[in-house]
């Protein structure tokens, strides 16, 4: 048959052996990745993506189990947005039930592809669907349906991680320590190869391209897309889950008789309990200790000192080292450790240009 082509079964095999080892890294990093079930489940339905190419090798009675599963990846990228959501958002909103329905979709749409015999998926197989969209609608439809459900969940996963990192000054003190890594420039490549896929189909369905086997293309590129995807949730990151309203604080609207109150208190918690010299500070724990609604605090140091939360905190971290100076014989290097600074230098400009400030 022709999806027995050697380049398929190598690539067949060469994502298999990196799925076992992304297996063997979750495994060794479960214990950093708690409540982390919707990964789990992802990275165990991974195979079912390849299930069609691997039934089209064997080809005879297995070929029963052809068209089974062009709903997976939906479910695998739907469960990415489960994973990451969680991480980085504090505040549960209500239930997300509709992030269910493409997958839903999905699995109708492949019911009449299923139910086809065995002749007419040997046929599919040995010709290619190409052209005539009214003959091979089912196969068209579900690639196509899958093709944009992908595209939307990812560009989903993409805002909300990029949220995440805009407001990050605002929720914490120590931005670099809380950074998502490389996840968002993952599922930007998903995003844009699923508008390739998308393209592709349409070419195909209209026979602008007669490319007998897209099909295995298909499913060889959102296989590799969303195994890349796996590998990089799998590694543990440190996140700060976002307790801010991000509409209220891009509005950045409040009474201001609330917002001075809610600065007055702050910064007499933030002295009576010197929570400056606490590494890794987030506003979720300073608001909790101050008992304030942590978005008022933020869009109060926005509209009332011009600051972020970052730069409200480090004011009493430089004041504070600015005094040890000059108190005492302690040098840069170790008031820089001591909050939480590795450059020395870093530490010193920053300290210039705040006495700079206060001239």
């Amino acid at each position: 048959m022709l999806q027995s082509s050697p380049w398929i079964m190598y690539c067949l095999g060469g994502l298999g052996l990196i799925w076992l080892g992304s297996v063997v890294l979750y495994w060794r990093h479960r214990q950093q990745l708690p409540g982390h079930t919707p990964l789990l489940i992802a990275l165990c339905c991974w195979p079912l993506i390849l299930l069609d190419e691997v039934t089209s090798a064997i080809g005879g009675s297995a070929l029963q189990g052809y068209g089974l599963t062009d709903w997976v990846p939906v479910l695998v990228i739907t469960l990415l947005y489960r994973t990451i959501k969680p991480s980085v958002i504090k505040k549960r909103g209500p239930s997300k039930w509709m992030l269910w329905v493409p997958v839903i979709v999905c699995i109708i749409l492949q019911v009449p592809l299923t139910l086809s015999g065995i002749a007419e998926k040997e046929s599919l197989l040995a010709n290619g669907p190409i052209g005539h969209p009214l003959d091979y609608w089912p196969v068209y439809t579900i690639s196509m349906v899958s093709g944009f459900c992908m595209l939307i969940i990812g560009l989903l996963i993409t805002e909300t991680v990029q949220n995440y990192h805009r407001h990050l000054s605002d929720q914490v003190v120590d931005p670099q320590e809380y950074r998502l890594k490389y996840i968002a420039s993952a599922m930007g490549i998903t995003v844009g190869l699923s508008v390739i896929l998308i393209l592709l189909v349409t070419a195909v369905t209209f026979g602008f391209l007669p490319i007998v086997l897209w099909q295995s293309g298909f499913h060889l590129i959102l296989a590799t897309a969303l195994l890349g995807s796996l590998l990089v949730f799998i590694f543990p990151q440190r996140t700060a889950p976002c307790p801010l309203d991000y509409d209220r604080l891009d509005e950045r609207q409040a009474e201001q008789t609330a917002m001075r109150m809610a600065i007055e208190r702050a910064e007499q918690v933030m002295l009576e309990t010197r929570a400056y010299k606490k590494i890794g500070l987030t506003i979720d724990e300073f608001a909790a200790q101050a008992k304030l609604d942590p978005t008022l605090l933020a869009i109060a140091t926005h509209l009332l000192l011009k600051k972020d939360f970052r730069q409200f905190v480090y004011h009493y971290r430089l004041e504070y080292a600015k005094n040890v100076l000059l108190r005492s014989d302690a040098n840069i290097a170790a008031v820089a450790k001591k909050l939480g600074l590795h450059s020395e230098k870093f530490m010193g400009e920053v300290l210039v240009k705040h006495l700079r400030n206060l001239e």
